[in-house]
């Protein structure tokens, strides 16, 4: 199958340079240590099947300190898209229950593993999120087809070369990850520098959109620090990496072979427990087609709370996440983000 090549997204540019203006002024300001940013990823069917990391920041696990994420992940999917050579329906709900450990091995050296358990299926989220739609006076222009049922599809050319439509469930893409400093927050300086890579493996099932039946790789670097608003601490992350895709089994002939992608954070501690939080996440095309929805790059806002426990170490973050450029972008329509974290176990 032949299918006209898109050239480099303006979007995912524009949002990089702009990750690359905020994370600079970042490395020239003083504060203590910043939160780890909310642990997201973008969850498009076609697109979660491939190694892209986390959201983390620069902070890494320290020598013998362990680090757990238990992840829930909920999203919903409507959207559509056709031209003369190509049609793609993405329209369901997929669901995503993530154990994440990182540990600081040495005083050098992080490694990590994230084990994910994926399912898709049609849902039941559709009336309630037209109606959250509504009352935020967002778009509601993809969600006018049949509720609450399964549909992912793409065919190419005349040609059917993928289609999902019963419900599927069991383990995904299995992450290694390895993290080394380049600078740590010191009594002078709260910044923090370090460089995060990662190995997904293929354990999922490709034919179900739990997998993308062969290996990526990953690597980024990472700055975060501490800055002051309204006199309470202002915790700031920012990243930018490169997503190196092996050849994988789903729709083999027009994937790409990298994706660069970046983010920046916030957490504003309105109290030494309670931090409203806000996120961006902005990755290029995966694949070489000419419809948004399948070929676009990606803009991911996340917004919403992180509040630290009196226990020691134990974190409560919550989410909504939305597309930040509705009907232009491969990010799913609306998500919802639940984890809780440990910290500090030796």
């Amino acid at each position: 199958m032949t299918v006209k090549k898109s050239p480099p997204g303006t979007l995912v540019a524009r949002a990089l340079l702009v990750i690359s203006l905020i994370v600079w002024p970042i490395f020239a300001v003083a504060g203590q240590s910043v939160t780890q940013g909310v642990p997201l990823r973008n969850q498009n069917p076609f697109l979660q099947i491939f190694g892209l990391p986390p959201f983390q920041a620069a902070n890494l696990a320290t020598d013998g300190e362990t680090k757990y994420d238990l992840i829930f992940d909920l999203v919903s999917h409507a959207d559509d898209g056709e031209n003369m050579f190509e049609e793609v329906v993405v329209d369901g709900e997929s669901y995503f229950l993530t154990l994440s450990l990182r540990r600081g091995v040495t005083r050098n050296l992080e490694l990590g593993i994230d084990v994910p358990l994926v399912g898709h299926a049609g849902g039941f989220l559709d009336n309630a999120i037209e109606s959250w739609h509504d009352l935020l006076g967002l778009s509601n222009g993809k969600r006018d087809g049949t509720r609450n049922e399964l549909g992912f599809r793409y065919s190419g050319n005349g040609d059917d070369l993928y289609e999902l439509d019963s419900s599927t469930f069991g383990i995904g893409d299995i992450q290694l990850t390895a993290a080394v400093p380049l600078r740590r927050p010191s009594e002078n300086s709260d910044l923090a520098l370090a460089v995060r890579s990662s190995i997904k493996l293929p354990t999922g099932d490709a034919d179900e959109l739990r997998g993308s039946g062969t290996t990526d790789f990953s690597t980024g670097l990472y700055a975060s620090d501490k800055r002051t608003l309204w006199q309470r601490d202002l915790d700031l992350s920012g990243f930018a990496g490169v997503l190196l895709l092996g050849e994988g089994e789903v729709l083999t002939d027009i994937q790409r072979s990298t994706v660069p992608y970046g983010g920046i954070a916030a957490a504003w501690w309105m109290t030494e427990r309670f931090a409203i939080t806000t996120q961006i996440y902005a990755q290029g095309e995966y694949f070489d087609s000419d419809l948004d929805e399948l070929g676009g790059s990606s803009l991911q806002l996340a917004v919403g709370f992180d509040y630290r426990l009196q226990r020691n170490g134990l974190s409560l973050l919550f989410s909504i996440v939305e597309d930040a450029a509705p009907n232009k972008t491969t990010t799913p329509d609306f998500g919802v983000h639940f984890s809780i974290r440990r910290s500090g176990g030796k």
